[in-house]
C-alpha cells in the first residue's frame, strides 16, 4: 500500500501528519478515553492515510481494524439524506412535496396542547430533511409523547416476536401519532429520517435496502455495508461499550429497535439503522469529498450541505455539536470555525453517531474524513475534533503539505 505523507515542520524537525494522527489515537487509547478505532483520511478521491488503535473487543485482544463491522446508527443518516437527493434529481421526489402524498395517515396532523387536539399543517418532505416535522423519538417530554413512546414500544416487541413491523408499516403508524409541535415552528431531532426512508422506498419502488445498495453502497464497492451482519461476518463485528478504559461494560439495553440482525430486518431504520466498516464509510465520504459526477454530482452534495433552519428554530438546535453549524437535509454544515472549535473551512458538512462513528466532508478541499468507534453515546467525541484539526493543521498554502510518497493506489 502506498501512503500519502504529508510532513510539514516543526521547529528544525519533520514532523508527519500520520505521526500526529498516530499520536492522537495511541493516546486516546493508553489514557482510556477510547477503546479502539480506526480513522481514515481520503483527498481527491483516494485513500491518503489511514490509522487503527486499539480494540474491537477488549476482552479477548482483538484489534480494531479497517474491516471491523460498526454499528453506525445517526451516519446511517448521510445515506438517506444522499437517497433523498438522488430521487430528487430523478423528478421522483420533491421537497416541497407533502408526506400525506405518499402516506394518508399524514393529512390531519395534530398536536396536543393543554391536554386538547389543536390542528396544524402538513408536515412536507423538507420538513423531513431539517428534522423540523414534529415526528420525535422515544422519551422526549413535549406533550403528547406518550403515542409516540408506545409505537416505538411496538416496533420493539414486533422484532422480538418475530413479526416486524415493515418500514412501511412503522411510517403510517408514526403518521397517526401527535406531533410534539407544528411543522416548521421547532428543530427537533427525531425519527423524521425514518419516516423519510419510507418515502424513498414508495418514490423508487424498492425497498430502502435495495436503493440503498443498488444507488450507493454497490457502485462505490462498499462490500460490508447493509441493515444486518449475516453470519459468514459476525465475528467482525466489534463489541459495543458504554465506557472506556479499565473494565468496559457493554450496555444492557438497545437503543432505537437497532439490534445486531443475522438477516435483513423488515424495518430498515432510514435514521439509525445500517452497518458498516471504516473502510467501506470512508468510501462514500471520499467520494462525495470531489463533487465528481459519479453517484452524486457536486450540486447535489451543494444542496446537501445547506442549511435549512431558520433563526427561530435555530434556538432548538442547541447541542453542543452543532455549536458553530447549521443544518439540513439530515447533517451540519459549518458556518462559524471559532464556535466550533474546529480548523476546517466553513461549508465542510457531515454528522457522527450515537456509537462514534463521524464524518466529516470537505468539498473545498477534496476530503473525506471518517472516524470509527463503538462506544454509545459518542457522537462528535473529543478524539473526532483533535483529529480533524490535525488534519487542517497540516494544509499549506502549496497543498496539503508536501506529498513525498505517491497517492494510494497510484504507481510510484
Amino acid at each position: 500500500m502506498f501512503m500519502c505523507v504529508m510532513k510539514f515542520e516543526r521547529g528544525n524537525a519533520m514532523y508527519t501528519l500520520e505521526d500526529n494522527v498516530k499520536d492522537i489515537m495511541e493516546r486516546a487509547v493508553a489514557n482510556g478515553e477510547e477503546n479502539g478505532g480506526t480513522f481514515i483520511l481520503y483527498r481527491d478521491g483516494y485513500k491518503v492515510l489511514e490509522q487503527s488503535a486499539g480494540y474491537a473487543d477488549v476482552k479477548n485482544k482483538i484489534p480494531f481494524k479497517n474491516d471491523t463491522i460498526l454499528r453506525i446508527y445517526s451516519c446511517t443518516k448521510v445515506f438517506t439524506s444522499l437517497a433523498a437527493a438522488i430521487l430528487i434529481s430523478r423528478g421522483r421526489l420533491d421537497t416541497f412535496w407533502d408526506v400525506s402524498r405518499f402516506f394518508p395517515e399524514y393529512e390531519n396532523p395534530y398536536i396536543i396542547r393543554n391536554w386538547k387536539k389543536v390542528g396544524c399543517r402538513q408536515v412536507t418532505v423538507r420538513d423531513l430533511l431539517n428534522m423540523t416535522s414534529g415526528l420525535a423519538y422515544p422519551g422526549d417530554k413535549h406533550e403528547g409523547i406518550e403515542a409516540t413512546n408506545d409505537l416505538w414500544g411496538r416496533l420493539d416487541q414486533s422484532i422480538r416476536d418475530g413479526k416486524c413491523m415493515t418500514t412501511e408499516e412503522f411510517a403510517r403508524e408514526a403518521g397517526k401519532c401527535p406531533l410534539m409541535f407544528a411543522p416548521g415552528d421547532e428543530w427537533m431531532y427525531g425519527s423524521s429520517a425514518d419516516v423519510l426512508g419510507a418515502i424513498i422506498e414508495k418514490a423508487s419502488g424498492m425497498e430502502l435496502a435495495e436503493f440503498i445498495k443498488k444507488e450507493i453502497t454497490e457502485p462505490l464497492g462498499m462490500v460490508d455495508t447493509d441493515f444486518y451482519v449475516p453470519a459468514g461476518k459476525r465475528d467482525r463485528l466489534a463489541v459495543l461499550y458504554e465506557n472506556a478504559g479499565e473494565d468496559p461494560k457493554s450496555p444492557d439495553y438497545v437503543n432505537l429497535c437497532i439490534y445486531d440482525f443475522e438477516e435483513k430486518p423488515a424495518f430498515q431504520s432510514g435514521g439509525a439503522g445500517l452497518f458498516s466498516t471504516a473502510e467501506d464509510m470512508a468510501k462514500l465520504a471520499g467520494e462525495l469529498s470531489t463533487g465528481r459526477a459519479g453517484i452524486a454530482g457536486r450540486h447535489i452534495t451543494d444542496f446537501m450541505r445547506s442549511n435549512g433552519l431558520t433563526k427561530q428554530q435555530r434556538v432548538y438546535a442547541n447541542w453542543d455539536s452543532l455549536r458553530g453549524y447549521g443544518y439540513g437535509n439530515l447533517v451540519r454544515c459549518l458556518e462559524d470555525r471559532n464556535e466550533a472549535g474546529c480548523f476546517a473551512p466553513p461549508g465542510v458538512f457531515g454528522w457522527d453517531g450515537w456509537t462514534g462513528p463521524y464524518y466529516l466532508i470537505d468539498t473545498e478541499n477534496k476530503l473525506g474524513i471518517l472516524l470509527a468507534l463503538q462506544r454509545i453515546n459518542a457522537g462528535s467525541s473529543q478524539l473526532s475534533r483533535s483529529l480533524v484539526n490535525a488534519v487542517y493543521g497540516g494544509i499549506r498554502d502549496n497543498g496539503l503539505g508536501r506529498i513525498t510518497v505517491p497517492l494510494f493506489g497510484q504507481d510510484q
